[in-house]
């Protein structure tokens, strides 16, 4: 069993904290019972999408693991290759920096998810990291995959899930919004977005 001491930050939903016997490793826990089908489920969504996303977001263990806050599970902690710090969230970088010089890295991994039909619904700022690199670079990893096809309204049919164009304009505006809550000066996927609207009908990448 592990037990968990180094919070690190959480949600409503749940708690990360520094795994105990690896510090570039990170043990999330939910805080009801009742959503722990959320962990087991944002593992699977991260086998589908790594062959599309590799170099955007973080590797995950198979299984859950126990722990002194019930099952939990265990992905890379994102780390600063520089200092070894933990990288901030793009929340927290842009309070510090704003957001201008690590917006061409963002929008690698948006054109990502437009280019190869992966819908996801939360552009949280706190779901993506900036992470210093040892060329001085910076690079955006998207570490929340729990989002991927879940889009939280009351609609009863939630026909995004099954007919692209839908899921396209939901996940569009959304990027849309991000940047407007980044304060950056214009989205630069306009054309992508126009292209790719209706290309295809039907969903093919879903859990």
């Amino acid at each position: 069993m592990l037990y968990l001491t180094e919070y690190i930050g959480g949600s409503a939903v749940r708690e990360c904290y520094v795994h105990p016997l690896d510090r570039n490793l990170c043990v999330k826990v939910v805080k009801h019972k009742a959503d722990l089908p959320e962990l087991t489920r944002e593992i699977s969504v991260a086998k589908l999408l790594a062959p599309y996303l590799k170099d955007y977001i973080v590797r995950y263990d198979d299984g859950l693991v126990e722990t002194d806050k019930g099952l939990g599970l265990v992905c890379e902690l994102v780390r600063n290759e520089d200092d070894g710090e933990l990288a901030l969230s793009l929340a927290q970088y842009q309070e510090r920096f704003g957001a201008d010089d690590v917006e061409p890295e963002l929008r690698k991994v948006l054109e990502s998810l437009i280019r190869d039909n992966l819908f996801f619904y939360d552009f949280n700022r706190s779901n993506f990291v900036v992470k210093r690199m040892a060329s001085g670079g910076k690079k955006v990893v998207f570490i929340d995959l729990k989002g991927f096809h879940k889009n939280h309204y009351m609609g009863f049919l939630k026909m995004e899930r099954y007919i692209a164009p839908l899921a396209r304009n939901i996940m569009f505006r959304r990027m849309r919004t991000l940047y407007r809550e980044l304060n950056l000066s214009e989205f630069p996927l306009d054309s992508l977005c126009r292209e790719k609207m209706f290309s295809s009908f039907w969903v093919d990448v879903r859990l």
